[in-house]
Parts: C-alpha cells; sequence; structure tokens
C-alpha cells in the first residue's frame, strides 16, 4: 500500500524544516486551546458530567401567576428566580404530593446553610446542606467515592447519617475514606455513611435554580431540617409567615423541590388521577411533567458563552490562515525537492497527499497540545475566579471536539499550499 510509504516521507519531511513546523504547531495549539476554554465553560453550563437519568423522573409544577413576585424587583437590577418558582413548593404542597404512597420512588429537598465540622473541631464558617430522602441519591444516580446511600429504614428511625460532598470530604477528611466516622452539624453529631464522587452538575437536575452556584457539600435525611431548624436557601414568599420555624412549615412559601419516580404508565395514570382528586377538586392548577418535558420547559436560556464559543472558534479559523501562509513557505523551501519528485515520475496527487498527510501530523500534534493550554487556562481560572466552587475541567466531550475541530481546520489550511507546490515542474536536467 502507497500510504505507509507516503506517511513515512510526510514524517522525515517534518525533519528538513522544524522551525516551520514548530511554529505551525505552535499557532494552532494557542488558539485551539482558547478555543477549548470557551468550550468548557459552554460544556459545563449546558452539558455537564451528569449521568444519564431516567425519563420516569416526574415533578408536578403548581401554576400560578408570578406578577407579584415580579413587581417586587421592579426599579432594581436584581431578578426574581422563576426557575425556583416553578420547580418548588410550599411545605404543605410537598406533604400533599407526598402523601399517595404511589411512586416506586420520591423525594422532597431543598437547600440550607448549617455549621457543619469534625467532631472536636470548632465550627468555622457555614456549609450548603441539602435535605434529601434515602431515594434520591438513586434518583439522581449520584456516584460514591466511598460508602454509600442511607436507606429508607434509616429515614424512617430518624437516624443522625450524613453523606459528605467529595469536596467537603477534602476539607474534613483529607479526602480518606470517613464512612463511620462522626461529623458536628449545628452541635448534633451525625455519622458519616458515604462519601459524593467528584463535584456536583453546574447545573443540577435536581433543582436547576442553584446553577452556576456553590455546590452542596453536605446530604442529610430531610426530616432533620425539623430538628436543626434550617431554613430554605432562598425561599420565595407568597403571602404573610409568622416568625417561628413551625409558621415556614404552614405557610405558602416556596421551599421544596419534590421528585417521583412512575416507570410505567399505570403509575403515572394513577398518579395522574391522585392528582386530580387531591389538588384540582381544590381548584389548584397544576401541571405534572416527566424529565424529558422538564428539560424543555425549565431548560437554560443562550448566554454570552454561546457567542465567546462562536468567537474563538473564529480565532482557530484565524489560526488556520496563518497556518496556511506557513504551510506556502514551506513549499517555497522545498521548490528544488518536488521538482525532483515529479522529475521521477510522481504524479501530483501523490505530492498533495503527502503535504495533507504532514499537515494532518502537525494538526494532530496541535490538537494534543491544545489541551495543556486549556488545562492550564482551566487551573488559573479555578483558584482567580471565585464565582463557584465547581472547577473548570478539560472533559473528554471537550478533548473530542476541540481535536477535531484542530485536525480539520488545521489539514484544510493546507489543501490550497499542497495544490500550490504540485504544481511544479519537473526538473530537466542537460547533459
Amino acid at each position: 500500500m502507497l500510504l505507509p510509504y507516503h506517511l513515512r516521507l510526510a514524517v522525515r519531511s517534518l525533519r528538513r524544516d522544524p522551525g516551520l513546523s514548530t511554529t505551525i504547531v505552535i499557532v494552532l495549539a494557542i488558539a485551539a486551546g482558547i478555543f477549548c476554554t470557551a468550550l468548557m465553560h459552554y460544556l459545563r453550563t449546558y452539558v455537564g458530567a451528569a449521568p444519564a437519568l431516567p425519563a420516569s423522573l416526574h415533578q408536578v409544577e403548581i401554576i400560578r401567576s408570578h406578577e407579584a413576585l415580579e413587581a417586587a424587583f421592579v426599579g432594581t437590577n436584581a431578578a426574581p428566580n422563576l426557575v425556583a418558582a416553578r420547580q418548588r413548593v410550599s411545605f404543605p404542597m410537598y406533604r400533599a404530593l407526598a402523601a399517595s404512597g404511589l411512586p416506586t420512588r420520591q423525594t422532597g429537598t431543598f437547600r440550607a446553610r448549617v455549621l457543619a465540622e469534625r467532631e472536636g473541631s470548632p465550627a468555622s464558617c457555614p456549609r450548603n446542606a441539602r435535605f434529601v430522602h434515602a431515594d434520591f441519591f438513586g434518583m439522581f444516580a449520584l456516584p460514591f467515592r466511598f460508602g454509600a446511600p442511607w436507606t429508607r429504614q434509616d429515614d424512617a428511625a430518624g437516624a443522625p447519617v450524613a453523606v459528605l460532598g467529595g469536596p467537603l470530604n477534602d476539607q474534613l477528611f483529607d479526602g480518606a475514606d470517613s464512612v463511620g466516622r462522626e461529623i458536628v452539624v449545628d452541635g448534633r453529631p451525625f455519622r458519616v455513611v458515604g462519601v459524593i464522587d467528584g463535584a456536583q452538575p453546574f447545573s443540577p437536575e435536581w433543582d436547576r435554580s442553584i446553577t452556576g452556584g456553590p455546590q452542596d457539600l453536605l446530604y442529610l435525611p430531610f426530616a432533620e431540617h425539623e430538628r436543626l431548624l434550617a431554613r430554605p436557601e432562598s425561599p420565595i414568599s407568597d403571602g404573610p409567615e409568622g416568625p417561628r420555624y413551625a409558621d415556614l412549615l404552614a405557610s405558602r412559601t416556596t421551599s421544596v423541590a419534590f421528585w417521583i419516580d412512575l416507570p410505567t404508565a399505570a403509575l403515572r395514570d394513577a398518579y395522574a388521577r391522585y392528582l386530580a382528586t387531591a389538588l384540582g377538586a381544590r381548584g389548584v392548577r397544576y401541571e405534572l411533567r416527566d424529565l424529558t418535558l422538564l428539560r424543555h420547559a425549565l431548560g437554560l436560556p443562550k448566554s454570552a458563552l454561546n457567542f465567546f464559543v462562536f468567537l474563538t472558534f473564529l480565532v482557530l479559523v484565524g489560526a488556520g490562515l496563518v497556518a496556511s501562509r506557513l504551510y506556502l513557505a514551506k513549499g517555497l523551501t522545498r521548490r528544488g525537492e518536488l521538482s525532483i519528485f515529479r522529475a521521477v515520475g510522481a504524479p501530483r496527487l501523490s505530492l498533495i497527499v503527502r503535504q495533507l498527510l504532514e499537515a494532518l501530523l502537525l494538526s494532530a500534534l496541535a490538537g494534543v497540545s491544545a489541551m495543556a493550554v486549556a488545562a492550564a487556562s482551566a487551573f488559573v481560572y479555578n483558584r482567580l475566579v471565585a464565582d463557584t466552587d465547581i472547577p473548570l475541567v478539560v472533559t473528554p466531550l471537550a478533548f473530542a471536539i476541540t481535536f477535531t475541530a484542530t485536525i480539520v481546520i488545521g489539514t484544510a489550511a493546507a489543501l490550497y499550499p499542497a495544490w500550490q507546490a504540485a504544481a511544479r515542474r519537473p526538473t530537466l536536467m542537460r547533459i
């Protein structure tokens, strides 16, 4: 086969002008690294690294007018969190939705701030704690580094158990296996039963209203919120509320996200009938949606990230144009060599293929080198920009897209120079 032969010649050609070859790699690598950095931000926000979730997950939205909520922000630079208003319900409504006994799995969840430290250590600062039921971890497929979630029996018995987020386990136990150890939350001891692996998604399915914010560091049984008097983060008031914690639990303040798993059509129909009786008969407007419909209804709007990805892609295209000029320069330095090849009978197509293979090798090297640029950019960003504690990382998808784009642009940049170089006439020798 001729391909291995041309590939060997392409590798040898790289050694003849290492300066130009190195410059091409550097130009493409820097541009591709910039593109990859913007792409990492886009993928972290809109794609994420969460495992696939079943479409059988459902949520009930209580439909209400948000005019009063929006009116409260008129004249300010702030805006109401309508995603939270649509995804959460009040405590009384949560109890009504959870009382059916029909779903195979269900969980209520909200986030609050608590003091949490190792036993014997002084409390330092409030941390984000998420109150959930045992089913929560399986419903959202949270991966575990150590241990496992607590059980429904633990929920029923009111067991003082906890699951640590990976970052909190790193802070409190230096990343070691902390299962069986104790932590103190607002003065009460809790036994660690599991540790989540890695950071949570940038836009968590269970509560999209915290997209881009600090992640959950601690998971506690839902019933513990009453013992700890933990007030939900960013509650949305929908009426008067007294000063006591019991007043919050009896009010219409929106604060709890409620999820159910309905894996069969029969269960979905049964739960729909339950809603018609429990809510519809009271004149409450609602809508039951599965995960697919929820993602469509509560999807993140387009942002400046879309523009920056497009802009950095243009930077990569510009680097391809620079590389094209460098390929032309390489062709000029090889005029004699290419003319000799033509003189001994090498067809133009073979010379074009050889130069495109050389460009392919340089582009592949640039695509891999771009990951070093992107990784350095992510390292600096994670330490200097404190917008969230969810780190920016080079994911396999970001690598695949960047590498492919670099290969395509870097090879396409060599098309015209290869055509021009192969058009040279054969060298004629007179005797």
